[in-house]
């Protein structure tokens, strides 16, 4: 369980994150409140259940897994409610914190440790759900560059981004299954990145290691063995596919219904394009919740694509603040009922003593 000291700093962290957050997007916030008051509302409702399907497919990416898990039985406290509200608060944590989703690795971990499950698990899970995402996306993508072929108005830039995505998607991927499918490979990687850390730490005179190099290759030593397991049972990963294939569907159907409400109709392959670029770079930013990159990158690719940069940038405004508004604080509220509860009373009892 947690101290109420180290309770009281979580706190303190979580709440000052959420006010830089609003901090960088306070003019965000504005123009786009000022967009949405001259939307049409009845599509913008529209955009709320859009938006929950959307969190329960990603939870249900980790129940699906979970639950066709050979340990399955050992978590049977895991529901679909508790999913949900698991992603919703994973959608908190990635947006307050700039890590590229790193720490949603971390509060994954230290979430689904209270349902019995270890964190080598919780961390294939996660990476599952990244790779299945960006895959499945790649059928979203190709769909979306044949759309824009008919388009006049696109530019070659285009098709040269979207190559690049797809590429960049297969590459990554199949890099990171290069890695984890070989135990001498992972330990040649967790033996260089742990003491590279470690290294640029000592720069900053910590007199402890920042990052535990056993641990670190115990964590992947089971990461491996559990992909193995997996790698023998494919068919577990056919309904966490299709679960990330909504994710994404009704992602981009939520940016679509922004332009809806602004009465306006465009190319479906444009806004399939443009959320893949934002993405991509919100992996990378150092601000919270990707703000400022995510809104002029998806604004320039919409314009390569043919889309007027005022309609662009006002339906990203729209869908960014709508969904900000409503599911950040959302979040945050689960986010400090479970750090409350501890999540640990009920399942402790049965919680498995292996790792």
């Amino acid at each position: 369980m947690i101290s109420h000291k180290a309770k009281l700093i979580i706190n303190i962290v979580t709440i000052v994150a959420l006010l830089v957050l609003i901090a960088f997007s306070w003019s965000d916030i504005v123009n786009g409140l000022q967009e949405i008051g001259g939307a049409n509302w009845y599509v913008l409702v529209l955009m709320i259940p859009m938006q929950i399907i959307n969190f329960f497919a990603v939870g249900m990416i980790y129940y699906s897994f979970f639950k066709s898990d050979t340990d399955r039985h050992l978590y049977k406290h895991i529901s679909r409610r508790n999913m949900l509200r698991v992603a919703l608060e994973l959608n908190f944590i990635n947006n307050v914190f700039p890590s590229g989703g790193v720490a949603g690795f971390t509060y994954l971990g230290f979430r689904m440790k209270n349902f019995g499950v270890p964190v080598a698990r919780t961390t294939l899970a996660q990476s599952l759900r990244f790779g299945l995402t960006f895959i499945s996306f790649l059928v979203l993508l190709f769909i979306g560059l044949f759309m824009l072929s008919f388009g006049a108005n696109s530019s070659g830039v285009t098709l040269y981004i979207g190559l690049s995505i797809a590429f960049l998607t297969l590459f990554g991927t199949l890099l990171a299954v290069y890695i984890v499918s070989d135990e001498g490979r992972i330990k040649a990687f967790t033996a260089f990145l742990p003491k590279m850390i470690n290294s640029v730490a000592k720069v900053f005179k910590k007199k402890k290691p920042a990052i535990n190099e056993r641990k670190v290759e115990k964590l992947f030593s089971e990461l491996h063995r559990d992909y193995l397991q997996l790698m023998q049972n494919r068919s577990r990963l056919k309904k966490p596919f299709i679960w990330a294939l909504i994710v994404n569907i009704t992602e981009v159907t939520t940016i679509y219904l922004a332009y809806l409400a602004l009465g306006q109709a465009i190319n479906p392959g444009a806004v399939i394009l443009a959320y893949s670029v934002a993405s991509f770079a919100g992996l990378i930013s150092i601000l919270p919740g990707g703000i400022g990159v995510y809104e002029t990158l998806m604004t320039a690719t919409l314009a390569s694509a043919g889309v007027p940069k005022a309609l662009a940038l006002s339906a990203t405004l729209i869908y960014r603040i709508f969904t900000m508004i409503i599911f950040v604080p959302t979040g945050f509220i689960l986010y400090q009922m479970a750090l409350k509860k501890g999540q640990a009373k009920e399942v402790e009892r049965v919680r498995p003593t292996h790792s």
